[in-house]
């Protein structure tokens, strides 16, 4: 495998297409998404939100636009009565949270201060949330705004200490508790005891988690819930004696603001496909104090997803880059027999992806931040059975004649655990099966 950084020119926009998904997410929190009038249209197009002229009979959307005028910037302290008054009419309202980038800063808005002041006027937690705010590994990628919002969650999260854990008889042979409740194939661990998990991540969609939480519970290990939750009351505890698992290998700040309050963090290969949940499963419950072979219940998972891996076993797939997910996609399809000429990376965290790099191999290039230019040109050179391609590349692709899918329909579909497996599968085939159809009849 080699590793390429092209430096090219990055997608400069905001990722703020995904506040519609924090207010599915989130059903208790208020979105409140600073910006011009050109970035209120642009967000409402790319993710179908509310217009910000909302109708009284819409009023109870959970997001609403602050609009700028360039010409007339707000005083301070405006911007807050603003959204205290849209949020009087607003039910059940747990935590506000301001979605404030580069274009409000340079228009004077300070959005610490407004933030303060609504916190203080609503006597409800708001905290603002910064899609543009510096990474230490540079590169933009779609899902960065969840990344933003997720640590203020866990910030949020109560407190959990070590005095809070429950003493237990045998505490060096916890592990055996879960062996007895379930049965054959877990065995007792040399940690000092079981700890509660917390999944990190999940698209900000409601019941990512959900699938993995019940295969960690089958494996004897207690999930004490996720990051988001249903809800702000629903956040669970997190600190010392906490293990996080991380659905994602791009939520950085989030898995650092983890460990600065004490808890675990596990970095292994993502809940994607049939080894990587394996593997996940494996090493997750292994820090929370159980010892668990999931080698079984993987060769099962592979033998269901024969037929589909039949279908794909060597088409070539070329993946432009978008959401960060690209590599542990990339992995599981060589896995199955695919074979991926390339993966774009907007950009590549080495510490958080160093076992999914390992995983994929020597025989795959890794591009990070890739010119477009320089890739598209190896697309049209190598002409792949099917391009994973970012929005922006999309149409010019399907221009050039290439069979084209969005890396955010798998996320759409939902691609962790080992159903998660088979809905990539089949939407791939799907993909290659209507565009067959579609050449026959052009025949």
């Amino acid at each position: 495998m080699t590793i390429l950084n092209e430096s090219g020119i990055p997608d400069v926009l905001p990722p703020l297409h995904a506040v519609n998904g924090l207010a599915e997410r989130l059903p208790d929190v208020l979105v409140v998404v600073v910006g011009t009038q050109a970035e209120a249209h642009l967000v409402q197009c790319l993710s179908a939100v509310p217009s910000p002229n909302l109708p009284p009979s819409r009023r109870d959307q959970r997001v609403i636009f602050a609009i700028i005028d360039p010409n007339d910037p707000p005083q301070q302290g405006l911007l807050a009565s603003r959204i205290v008054e849209s949020a009087a009419g607003l039910r059940g309202t747990s935590l506000v949270l301001l979605v404030a980038g580069r274009t409000a800063e340079s228009l004077g808005v300070d959005a610490e201060f407004e933030a303060r002041l609504v916190a203080r006027k609503l006597d409800l937690p708001s905290e603002v949330v910064n899609p543009d705010a510096p990474r230490e590994v540079p590169g933009i990628l779609s899902t960065d705004l969840e990344d933003r919002v997720l640590t203020v969650l866990v910030n949020l999260c109560p407190k959990r200490k070590t005095s809070d854990l429950v003493e237990t008889a045998s505490p060096a042979k916890r592990g055996g508790l879960f062996g007895g409740l379930l049965g054959r194939g877990i065995e007792p661990s040399d940690s000092n005891d079981g700890r509660p998990v917390v999944l990190l991540g999940g698209t900000l969609k409601p019941g990512a988690a959900q699938g993995l939480a019940a295969e960690l519970s089958r494996a004897g290990v207690e999930v004490a819930g996720a990051v988001p939750g249903s809800g702000m009351g629903e956040l669970p505890p997190l600190g010392e004696g906490t293990v996080v698992a991380v659905m994602d290998p791009n939520l950085t700040s989030a898995a650092t603001a983890a460990e600065r309050r004490g808890a675990t963090v596990v970095k292994t290969l993502m809940p994607v496909g049939v080894d990587g949940t394996a593997r996940f499963v494996q090493d997750v419950a292994e820090e929370a104090g159980t010892r668990i072979s999931e080698v079984a219940r993987a060769r099962s998972a592979w033998e269901d997803l024969g037929v589909l891996r039949n279908r794909i076993r060597g088409k070539r797939i070329f993946f432009t880059g978008d959401t960060g997910l690209e590599i542990p996609l990339a992995r599981f399809l060589a896995d199955a027999g695919a074979v991926v000429l390339e993966v774009g990376a907007p950009r590549l965290d080495r510490r958080f992806l160093a076992a999914e790099l390992q995983a994929l191999g020597p025989d795959v290039d890794v591009v990070v931040s890739p010119d477009y230019r320089g890739q598209t040109n190896r697309i049209d050179e190598s002409r792949p059975d099917i391009v994973i391609s970012s929005p922006g590349l999309h149409l010019p692709l399907v221009a050039r004649g290439h069979l084209c899918r969005s890396p955010r329909d798998f996320l759409e579909a939902g691609l962790y655990g080992y159903g998660g497996a088979r809905r990539i599968l089949e939407l791939l085939v799907r993909t290659m099966d209507r565009a067959e159809t579609l050449d026959s009849l052009n025949l």
